[in-house]
């Protein structure tokens, strides 16, 4: 079976990244909700979250927490959702477990429907805003979550 991340971890298909280590994976949503739309992922396929090893799970989320931090401190976001949709009832729509990570600007209305496709533009604005914060708010966060 195929599956879109995992060809992404392995190189097989382009993705903006933003940031990976040897366990997860950082890009950008090609349908963003908002400009900066995140997705961790981990590179090994694990279905939805309830098929996650504890491990890679809290490391999972503590990238994605990372990422929230980030946007709320170096970029200014005043708000930013991090969620999971578990199952395609819940609106899973790729099959390997993933976090979006969505920051939420000024003027914008929650729950109203605001996917685009992205565009070359926008994303390298986005990697280029992004990825210079993105190795260090990790590695402080998963070096304090050691203690």
């Amino acid at each position: 079976m195929s599956c879109t991340f995992c060809e992404i971890a392995r190189g097989e298909r382009d993705a903006y990244k933003v940031y990976e280590d040897d366990d997860t994976l950082v890009i950008l949503d090609i349908y963003p909700v908002s400009k900066g739309h995140l997705l961790v992922i981990p590179k090994e396929h694990h279905e939805a979250i309830e098929d996650m090893p504890a491990t890679l799970l809290k490391k999972v989320w503590l990238v994605a927490s990372a990422m929230a931090k980030l946007y709320r401190k170096e970029l200014r976001a005043p708000g930013v959702n991090v969620l999971n949709n578990s199952g395609r009832a819940a609106g899973q729509i790729i099959f390997h477990f993933h976090v979006h990570v969505i920051p939420r600007w000024e003027g914008q209305e929650i729950g109203k429907h605001t996917r685009h496709h992205l565009q070359d533009d926008e994303a390298r604005d986005v990697v280029a805003s992004v990825k210079p914060f993105a190795s260090k708010y990790v590695s402080e966060l998963l070096s304090s979550s050691m203690k």
